[in-house]
């Protein structure tokens, strides 16, 4: 049966394993195994936006799978626009084997996913992030160990990112504690969601509206671009609404003792975060930003019901 995953809910039920293999996978990488997967097998690779690890990370994961990775661009394919979702969807069916799709419109991803035959990858929308999500939990496990329990922090806009690791904090019993100005709530029904699964695994989901409360207690804090792909025009109304979300040196001490700081990047330095605690040692956004290589090489490897 064909498999999606369009939010980190697709995968409630194998989240720690599918973190445990792309940790294992990621060994093997640096061990120089040979990973043939995808041989003779085509991913197509849809961007509404463009991204320098969401393009990069897929097409060489896939590459050392002993695939083939086509980057299509808006110039190339407009879905929805220029062609209609169905047709698209029934077009890259007879032509590749799995879809990677990066969308402005959660929309289209669902209606895509919907009449595939193959399967559908959400590689970003304006609802989740679950690449992202994946590599993220990693990277707190390769760093923290055992994740339940634990709490992660967020400070900033109330975002797709925001919502993935929601969801997947509360599936792998982790604390959520986040940060967010009025007016940029994340997604009611989604953090609805989270704070239900929360209950049920014996953890939390919380809304703060200063950045003091959500880290308290934190053992990860994390952070996102105050402006996204969009928000341009609103720079300079965010940038007065998002002051005193800043991390830095002091926000961070107030933490617990050994807590990381994470972020999805690109990070605007100097806004959302400094270069002090962008640079220092408990920074862990670069090895965070490899692991989106690794946590997608095990996912497609999951989706496609190879390991």
């Amino acid at each position: 049966m064909k498999r999606n995953l369009l939010s980190v809910l697709d995968i409630r039920d194998e989240l720690g394993d599918i973190i445990d293999l792309a940790i294992i996978m990621k060994g093997e990488s640096k061990d120089g195994m040979e990973n043939i997967a995808f041989r003779g097998k085509s991913l197509a690779m849809i961007f509404e936006k463009p991204s320098l690890r969401t393009r990069v990370s897929f097409e060489v994961g896939f590459t050392q799978m002993g695939g083939t990775a086509i980057y299509l661009s808006p110039n190339e394919i407009q879905v929805g626009k220029r062609e209609s979702v169905y047709d698209v969807a029934k077009v890259m069916s007879r032509f590749v084997d799995m879809i990677m799709y990066r969308a402005f419109d959660h929309r289209n991803v669902h209606e895509l996913a919907k009449h595939a035959d193959i399967p559908v990858i959400n590689g970003l929308d304006d609802m989740e992030h679950p690449c992202q999500a994946v590599a993220d939990f990693m990277t707190m496990t390769e760093v923290k160990g055992k994740l339940k329990g634990k709490t992660l922090a967020w400070i900033g806009d109330g975002n797709n990112v925001l919502h993935s690791l929601a969801l997947g904090a509360a599936i792998l019993g982790m604390n959520l504690r986040a940060a967010v100005p009025d007016g940029y709530d994340p997604d009611a029904v989604i953090m609805k969601k989270a704070k239900d699964i929360a209950e049920e695994n014996g953890c939390t989901s919380e809304v703060f509206r200063t950045p003091e409360e959500a880290v308290t207690g934190a053992d990860v804090i994390y952070s996102d671009t105050w402006i996204s792909m969009g928000d341009e025009g609103e720079k300079e109304q965010r940038l007065r609404d998002f002051e005193g979300y800043q991390i830095n040196s002091d926000l961070m001490k107030k933490a617990n003792d050994g807590c990381i700081f994470m972020h999805c990047l690109p990070a605007h330095r100097g806004e959302e975060v400094t270069d002090e605690v962008m640079d220092s040692s408990v920074s862990v956004v670069f090895q965070e930003a490899e692991n989106r290589m690794h946590a997608q090489k095990a996912i497609m490897i999951r989706i496609a019901g190879l390991r």
